[in-house]
C-alpha cells in the first residue's frame, strides 16, 4: 500500500558539481551552482511513499541525486496510465511549478532516494541571475522534456487503446474457435444418434414377434440415444454459460471446479487435433469450490493458457500434455497452476512475454497479446497475481493467485 509522502530534509548540503549532472544546470556557473547547493532543501523519501499526487498544487520541482520514481496519470475513465518513470540526475515536476497548474500525474519513489528541492521563488531568482544564453539552454532543456512527456503520454494512451480494441478481437475469436469446437464436437453424439435410431427404426419397421434379443438391440439403442442426447446437451449449455459470460462481465457466486471443466471441455476438440492433452489436478474440497467471480474472465484466461500451450509449448503439432491444478492458496485465494513440457522460453525473452504485441510467433499467426491479455486480466479484472517459471527445452509453469472474492 503506498503511502503520502512526508518529506524529511537533510542538513547536509549537496555537491555543487553534482548539479552539473542535471540538463537543466549544465549551463550555470559554479557560483550559482553553489548558491542552488546551499540554499536548496534535500529530501530522502522511501520506498513506495507517493512523492506528489494527481490534481495537487504545488510550485517545487524535484532534482533525482539517488533513487528512482515512477509516474502514473489517472484519465477520464479512472484508469490508471503508466506515463514512465525518472531516475538518478533527472528532474520531475517542473511543469506545475512553472505554469501553477495542478500536478498533472502522480509520482511515487519505486527506490529509497534523495531529491533536490526548487520551488518557484528559487528558480525564478536563478533565471534572473542567468545570461541570455543560459536562459536560453533552460528553456530549450524544459521544451526537450515537454515534447519527451507528450511522446510517453500518447504512446501509452495510443497502446491502453490498441491493446483494449484487441482484446475484444481476441475475445470474438476464442468465441468463434469454440463455436468451430462445439460443432465438431457434437457430430460425434449426433452421429451416433442417428445411428441408434436407424437400428430402432429396422428393428421396428417389421410387425415380427418381439424376442428377446430384438428387445435388447432396442434397450441399447434408446441407451445410446440418452446417453449421447446428454452429451450434446452438456456441450451447448457449457457453450452458453461460456459464450455468454464473454459478452456480459458480471460477478457471480460459482462453483470454480465447474468453470474450469466447462472451459476445457470446450477447448479439448482443438487441443485434440494438435495432439494436446489437458490433465486436469483438483484440490478443492467440496466446501471450498464457491467463488465469487467472473467466469467470463476465468474462461478467457483458460483459453489463452491453453491456446498459447497449444502453439508454442507443442508448436508443429509435436503434441504433449497440459498440466492444470487447482487448489487453495490460503484462506483468501486460491491458486491456479498451468504446466507443460514443452519448448519453454528464453532467459531473453521471459521478461517480455507479458508486454503487449511481444511475440516470437508472428509467422504462425501469433499477436503478442495472449498472455497481455492473461495478466491484464488477472491484476486488473481478478485482482490477482500471475508469476512464471520456465526453462528452454524443458517447460513453463504460470502460477497464478486470486482472491476467493473478487473485490468491486
Amino acid at each position: 500500500m503506498f503511502e503520502t509522502l512526508s518529506l524529511v530534509r537533510k542538513k547536509s548540503p549537496v555537491n555543487p558539481e553534482v548539479l552539473r549532472k542535471f540538463s537543466f544546470f549544465a549551463s550555470l556557473s559554479m557560483d550559482q551552482l553553489k548558491e542552488i547547493a546551499e540554499t536548496a532543501p534535500q529530501f530522502s523519501v522511501k520506498a513506495n511513499h507517493v512523492v506528489f499526487r494527481q490534481g495537487e498544487h504545488s510550485e517545487t520541482m524535484y532534482l533525482i541525486l539517488k533513487g528512482a520514481v515512477k509516474v502514473e496519470r489517472e484519465d477520464l475513465q479512472k484508469e490508471i496510465i503508466s506515463v514512465g518513470g525518472f531516475t538518478e540526475y533527472e528532474v520531475f515536476g517542473e511543469l506545475a511549478m512553472l505554469s501553477k497548474e495542478p500536478r498533472q500525474a502522480t509520482v511515487t519513489a519505486t527506490q529509497d532516494s534523495e531529491f533536490l528541492a526548487i520551488d518557484r521563488a528559487m528558480m525564478l531568482d536563478i533565471i534572473k541571475k542567468s545570461d541570455p544564453e543560459e536562459i536560453i539552454e533552460f528553456f530549450s532543456v524544459l521544451s526537450d522534456q515537454m515534447r519527451a512527456a507528450n511522446d510517453r503520454d500518447f504512446k501509452e494512451t495510443l497502446s491502453k487503446r490498441t491493446l483494449a480494441a484487441q482484446m475484444e478481437v481476441e475475445k470474438q475469436r476464442a468465441l468463434t474457435q469454440m463455436v468451430a469446437g462445439v460443432a465438431h464436437e457434437i457430430n460425434t453424439p449426433l452421429g451416433i444418434i442417428n445411428t441408434a435410431v436407424s437400428i430402432m427404426a429396422r428393428e421396428l419397421a417389421a410387425p415380427l414377434e418381439i424376442t428377446t434379443q430384438r428387445a435388447a438391440d432396442i434397450a441399447e439403442s434408446l441407451e445410446l440415444i440418452r446417453r449421447n442426447v446428454e452429451r450434446a446437451h452438456a456441450l451447448v449449455q457449457d457453450f452458453k454459460k461460456v459464450s455468454v459470460s464473454q459478452l456480459v462481465a458480471e460477478k457471480e457466486k460459482l462453483n470454480i471446479s465447474d468453470v474450469l471443466a466447462e472451459t476445457i471441455s470446450l477447448m479439448t476438440v482443438s487441443l485434440k487435433r494438435n495432439n494436446v492433452s489437458i490433465n486436469v489436478i483438483d484440490k478443492l474440497k467440496a466446501d471450498e469450490k464457491s467463488w465469487i467471480g467472473y467466469r467470463g474472465f476465468f474462461s478467457q484466461i483458460m483459453i489463452n493458457f491453453l491456446s498459447n500451450a497449444e502453439r508454442y509449448a507443442y508448436p508443429n503439432n509435436v503434441g504433449g500434455q497440459v498440466t492444470v491444478t487447482l487448489e487453495v492458496e490460503d484462506e483468501d485465494h486460491f491458486r491456479l497452476t498451468i504446466s507443460d513440457s514443452g519448448k519453454g522460453i528464453s532467459k531473453e525473452n521471459a521478461s517480455r512475454i507479458f508486454e503487449p504485441f511481444f511475440t516470437t510467433g508472428r509467422a504462425i499467426g501469433g499477436t503478442g497479446l495472449g498472455l497481455s491479455i492473461v495478466h491484464n486480466l488477472i491484476v486488473n479484472a481478478l485482482k490477482g497475481e500471475i508469476k512464471m517459471k520456465s526453462e528452454e527445452g524443458k517447460g513453463t509453469e504460470f502460477i497464478v493467485k486470486f482472491p476467493r472474492v473478487v473485490a468491486d
